[in-house]
């Protein structure tokens, strides 16, 4: 990601997404995007955000023209203009100048995947999606988006075991960061996003006949960011493990056509929350 001042302007360009590159493990499987995957939503004219951490008010978009997207050979291009006296960009374009922020994510609804195995990974790769947001985001998915972010445990002068998963590491350098208090439990913005998908697909009369009603209260908690009890996040490792397998049928999350686990399984925080749920138990039991 990178910026410019033109005028009474903040420019703001980068990829959003890289093709042919494998993202971070996303709770029990890892994605790919394919060359193409963005062609038919940006053809479309998808009204598309430009938010920081997937989440808040938008601080470019295509509708408005302030944000513009193209697909190279690459990947995802976006092209921004942010207003300088907005606040969010003040506090942002610090961040980028000193390179603390400087990577890119993309929220986005599946059209069309594959899956594979590879070794001991499952393997999705997208071939078609619906875009809903860009972000300049602290954690990316996908590690070969527009880098020069330092890495959080190296300024810290951490030590991070190569054998632990990837989300406990980043629930270890939470717990650094907050031990006066405890674990944090406020919810991730990936979590968010799929608790907000979850709670639009309720309203759509896709989550069937046996969603509880608190799992639809717990999901606007999540959507909304709240700090969590432990109890709930107790509650939601468990529910993960018990829905893990099961949940994910072929074709659960085909685009119009959406199965009540799908649903279910976005409402309790969706993949970003299966693996954080799992860390944040882990690093609450070795507290």
């Amino acid at each position: 990601m990178e910026f410019r001042a033109e005028g009474d302007a903040v420019k703001v360009g980068g990829y959003a997404a890289v093709f042919n590159s494998l993202s971070e493990d996303l709770g029990g499987f890892r994605e790919v995007i394919r060359r193409g995957a963005f062609t038919h939503t940006i053809a479309q004219g998808a009204d598309v955000r430009f938010l920081i951490n997937h989440d808040g008010m938008p601080l470019a978009r295509t509708k408005s023209g302030t944000l513009r997207l193209a697909e190279d050979d690459r990947g995802l291009r976006i092209d921004a203009t942010l207003d300088p006296t907005d606040p969010d960009v003040q506090r942002l374009v610090p961040k980028m100048r000193r390179g603390d922020v400087s990577q890119m994510s993309f929220g986005f609804r599946t059209q069309k995947d594959a899956w594979r195995q590879e070794g001991a990974d499952q393997i999705r790769e997208l071939h078609a999606v619906d875009l809903f947001d860009v972000s300049a985001v602290t954690y990316p998915a996908y590690q070969a988006t527009d880098v020069a972010l330092r890495s959080l445990a190296a300024s810290r002068g951490l030590v991070i075991p190569p054998d632990d998963p990837l989300a406990l590491h980043w629930a270890r350098l939470e717990l650094e960061q907050v031990r006066a208090d405890g674990v944090s439990l406020r919810p991730s913005a990936g979590m968010a996003s799929a608790a907000r998908e979850g709670l639009r697909l309720h309203e759509e009369g896709k989550s069937g006949d046996g969603l509880k009603p608190e799992t639809v209260a717990n999901a606007k908690k999540i959507a909304g960011r709240q700090t969590l009890t432990e109890r709930h996040v107790r509650e939601m490792n468990a529910w993960f493990a018990r829905h893990s397998k099961a949940s994910k049928s072929p074709g659960w999350d085909k685009a119009g056509e959406e199965k009540p686990g799908y649903v279910a399984w976005q409402l309790w925080g969706g993949n970003a929350a299966e693996s954080w749920a799992a860390a944040k138990v882990r690093a609450m039991d070795s507290n």
